[in-house]
């Protein structure tokens, strides 16, 4: 069990990097908003859209893990 808890810890902390990184997209996003930097604004909403799927899936996973702790626990 308590090697379920360490995955959970380290998958929250995957988690929590991710929202960092997706804040940092943002602020480029927003910095690179005139004409010549057209592409650079592309690249940073693509990996924001990519990073924000990411995000989804490890919070199915995060959620999928924690029922089955909570299963396990009930079960002793």
């Amino acid at each position: 069990m308590e090697e379920l808890y360490s995955i959970m810890r380290d998958l929250l902390e995957v988690e929590y990097n991710q929202e960092s990184l997706l804040r940092l997209l943002r602020a480029a996003e927003a910095a690179y908003s005139d004409e010549k930097q057209e592409k650079a604004k592309y690249l940073a909403n693509c990996t924001k859209y990519d990073l924000k799927a990411l995000q989804e899936e490890l919070q199915r996973g995060i959620n999928r893990l924690d029922s089955y702790i909570a299963e396990e626990v009930k079960k002793r």
